[in-house]
């Protein structure tokens, strides 16, 4: 990705971006979400903190859920559980729960706090940050930091710079040293990217096995006896064993949440160029691990590129998190490309709309149930839908579409950059003077956008910096004429007035991706379609609230692709005819999808299941002579599908 003269954005106060539209539905149904974990007993425990980093994700979640709808009930439920954190912390400043010694929960404590702050600028919680802060600058010599805590320790930073701007305490740079010093250099791997195949490449499941009983032994003993004492010597011993390197440095969360590390500690320390291994690593995990959802493999740890190795939903909106901070410092479109990717294809098809969330997926499954194979082998519900219950795929879920509306809009030197797209209303100043912009739309699932200026004091003269979507022509039109067009981002200077309109309007044409294992993917944009399969939903019977899904008819069919490219891309051999249904209330229905496709396609006769009964890619596909009209619809609206297809050539 290349580097763009001066692109530092800066991101919109939280609250500024509210939702319309289908987004607001689809906030809504996350709401229902957050009530139905709310209402599970073990977030706290007669007051106290408990149940390790789901209690700050909650949390966490709940304050992104109100920065974005503006519910003060969300705000007081907010404060009541933050309550068991900032009521807990102890008289030197650290605090954590109370059933768990991982580091890790801490750090999710930390970053719930410093959300809260963000948005209401409350003092106690300022206080609260800097007392934490100035303990672990006090005690950092003697504190001993292993395992996945250590390898997060620079999640802190930002709160670190939050507390730094408003108190100028110049012992903070200092503790940012120290917490990048002690950390795992991911400024190196970056650079030099050593895990090119699954996790099992380089940790054996015997050493795995060791290594957690090691930990264990440190952090919660082993049943009959109380933890072994950890000293800071015995802490950097562990720590630089191959094993326990291993194991932190192909985690999927650690890597997910390491991807923004080097623009936060660039930003810190003024080193603008750092942020250019961010990009190093994010195109370093899509050569090896890389899937067509924008994220990558991560059934846990690493897991190559394979279409059915799992794609882990925490692991999605850590990368989504850090995407968004990655765009702020390098105004590359093609992140918001992949942005977009993860908000418009993954978390929704991992969200039913009803309460349940499938924590781990894949780009190609014809059901999903609690008998996981030897892949799922550490998810307790395989790849079941979930209701109910604290997972981690359900706590991330809230917060997931609240950071992706972070990426719609920022602001530049007095700029306006619209990087994402979505109806919503934005409410900002720029040089002083308010403005309130409406973007009313149906993208992704229509191609028109209009910006109605609600108001706009002093009618401000700036320029509005347009993303054009990956696969996309667009142009911009104001006052009945195309002002400028292209397919590539665009920029114009215009004089804001109240009750001023201009409209994007799109070309999305349906191309065909070819994957690094020669299987094709139909793509609009940056919507993945996947074939509409005939699904039953049933609760298993071992679990309350656990749901299987399963295939009733034929998913053995692919599209009939061109095989000579058209203008360097590929296309289907005959056009697509598309079905327009009206957006539901559940934007992302499988039962009501906002478009279909109705593509000629043909039976793959050979397709079949591998040794696991995971859906396999025949290596020299076979078809059937006659064809027939199949249904695809938008990889967000299934809850089972086929996404990866065989090379099916004609022409």
């Amino acid at each position: 990705m290349a580097r763009k003269e001066n692109p530092t954005l800066t991101k919109l106060p939280v609250g500024s971006i509210r939702p319309e539209g289908w987004l607001l539905r689809e906030l809504q149904l996350v709401n229902g979400l957050q009530k139905r974990l709310g209402a599970i007993s073990g977030l706290t425990e007669n007051g106290a903190w408990v149940q390790g980093e789901a209690l700050p994700r909650y949390i966490r979640g709940l304050v992104l859920l109100y920065g974005a709808l503006g519910d003060k009930i969300l705000l007081d439920k907010a404060q009541s559980f933050l309550s068991s954190i900032l009521t807990g912390a102890k008289e030197g400043g650290d605090f954590g729960p109370q059933d768990k010694i991982f580091g890790t929960a801490k750090i999710e404590g930390l970053k719930a706090v410093y959300s809260y702050y963000e948005l209401t600028g409350d003092e106690n919680a300022l206080q609260v940050l800097r007392k934490f802060f100035k303990n672990q600058f006090n005690t950092f010599s003697v504190t001993p930091y292993f395992y996945h805590a250590r390898a997060r320790l620079l999640e802190e930073i930002p709160a670190i710079e939050a507390v730094f701007k408003e108190t100028d305490a110049e012992w903070l740079h200092d503790l940012g040293e120290k917490l990048r010093e002690t950390s795992n250099d991911w400024f190196k791997l970056a650079s030099n990217f050593k895990y090119k195949s699954p996790a099992s490449r380089y940790i054996s499941s015997f050493a795995l096995k060791k290594l957690k009983k090691r930990i264990e032994s440190f952090t919660t003993g082993d049943g009959q006896n109380q933890p072994t004492p950890l000293t800071v010597e015995k802490a950097n011993i562990e720590w630089k064993k191959p094993a326990h390197q291993a194991v932190v440095e192909t985690t999927g969360v650690n890597i997910a949440k390491a991807i923004k590390y080097p623009c936060v500690w660039g930003k810190f320390i003024g080193d603008k160029d750092l942020k250019n291994h961010s990009i190093k690593l994010i195109n370093a995990l899509d050569k090896y691990h890389g899937n067509i959802l924008g994220t990558f493999n991560s059934d846990l740890r690493l897991a190559g590129r394979s279409f059915n190795r799992g794609v882990d939903v925490e692991v999605a909106v850590e990368m989504l998190e850090s995407l968004v901070e990655v765009l702020a410092e390098t105004g590359d479109s093609r992140i918001a490309d992949r942005i977009e990717r993860i908000a418009f294809n993954l978390i929704p098809s991992a969200f039913d709309g009803m309460g349940a969330v499938e924590d781990i997926l894949t780009p190609n499954q014809v059901e999903v149930s609690c008998d996981g194979n030897q892949h799922l082998k550490d998810s307790r519900y395989g790849n079941a839908y979930v209701s109910s219950r604290l997972t981690t795929g359900a706590l991330a879920m809230l917060s997931a579409y609240p950071l992706f509306m972070r990426s719609v809009c920022f602001e530049r030197e007095g700029e306006l950059d619209f990087k994402c797209y979505a109806p919503c209303v934005i409410d900002t100043t720029i040089d002083g003077k308010h403005i309130r912009i409406k973007e009313e739309t149906g993208y992704p699932f229509r191609n028109t956008i209009i910006f109605k200026v609600e108001s706009a004091e002093g009618d401000p003269e700036l320029k509005i910096n347009f993303r054009v979507p990956c696969g996309t022509s667009m142009q911009l039109v104001s006052g009945g004429q195309v002002v400028a067009s292209g397919t590539s981002d665009i920029s114009v200077k215009c004089v804001l007035k109240t009750g001023s309109t201009f409209m994007l309007k799109m070309d999305i044409p349906l191309l065909v991706r070819e994957n690094n294992d020669k299987s094709l993917t139909m793509m609009k944009g940056n919507l993945v379609m996947a074939s509409k399969l005939a699904e039953e939903v049933k609760e298993t019977a071992s679990y309350k609230g656990v749901y299987r899904v399963k295939f009733l008819k034929k998913w053995t069919f692919a599209p009939i692709v061109s095989k000579r490219k058209q203008g360097g891309v590929r296309r289907l051999f005959d056009n697509e005819e598309v079905i327009v249904n009206t957006i539901a209330e559940n934007p992302f229905s499988s039962q009501n999808p906002p478009f279909e496709l109705r593509v000629r396609s043909k039976n793959v006769t050979d397709w079949d299941y591998d040794r696991e009964g995971l859906v396999k890619m025949p290596s020299k596909p076979e078809f059937s002579e006659e064809s027939m009209a199949r249904l695809y619809v938008p990889f967000g609206c299934t809850k089972i599908r086929i996404s990866q297809f065989p090379r099916c050539f004609k022409g």
